[in-house]
């Protein structure tokens, strides 16, 4: 894998930390928010819209693992506050 990229993440809104995908790693790069969700979506579907398509991640660690057989965009959505995260490919 690359050197990570941090990728902002404004609050209360879905932001897509990586693009055309089949494996990767997201990294939680600042203590705040408490809570982040994602999701992903087919790449060229369109972006999600609502909080409730999240699940949370950085449950038990600070670093979530991406492997899908088919390419997918994924997308992060911190709750409350900005977040940053760092992404890997």
């Amino acid at each position: 894998m690359a050197n990570p990229i941090a990728v902002p993440c404004p609050a209360n809104t879905w932001t897509k930390v990586l693009t055309n995908v089949t494996e990767g790693q997201i990294k939680k790069r600042l203590k705040t928010p408490n809570v982040y969700l994602s999701t992903y979506k087919m790449t060229g579907e369109a972006a999600p819209t609502l909080q409730s398509k999240g699940t949370p991640i950085f449950i038990e660690s600070n670093s979530e693992k991406i492997e899908n057989v088919a390419a997918i965009d994924v997308y992060i959505y911190p709750i409350g506050a900005a977040g940053s995260v760092f992404v890997e490919v």
